[in-house]
């Protein structure tokens, strides 16, 4: 096999040096997706412990009338309220299983 010239070198190892560019490349992109999808994953994870500790305050709220949980739970429901009233219609049998008890008046009776 002839020996390459130097310029033939040159362009040689310029050739690897940009193969090497685009596997560099090539691997951020697939490290970037990997961080990507271990965010996505937190995320997730994070939303379920939500969803489930949100559901046991609820259901602990409608079994015990008179708890702390249901004052707390309640209030953190009518703030969000406060801010997005168009979501009322999602908590609408919720604030109404939660409605505190008005007292009543023998007189009215």
């Amino acid at each position: 096999m002839a020996r390459m010239t130097e310029d033939e070198q040159i362009a040689a190892l310029e050739k690897q040096k940009e193969d090497i560019r685009k596997k560099g490349l090539a691997l951020n992109r697939k490290i970037r997706g990997l961080r990507s999808r271990q965010r996505s994953q937190a995320d997730r994870d994070r939303s379920h412990i939500g969803i489930v500790v949100g559901l046991g305050m609820i259901e602990h709220a409608i079994r015990n009338p008179g708890s702390e949980v249901r004052r707390v739970a309640r209030r953190i429901v009518l703030a969000h309220l406060e801010k997005r009233p168009d979501d009322r219609p999602k908590f609408g049998d919720l604030l109404a299983l939660w409605d505190e008890p008005r007292p009543t008046s023998e007189a009215a009776e």
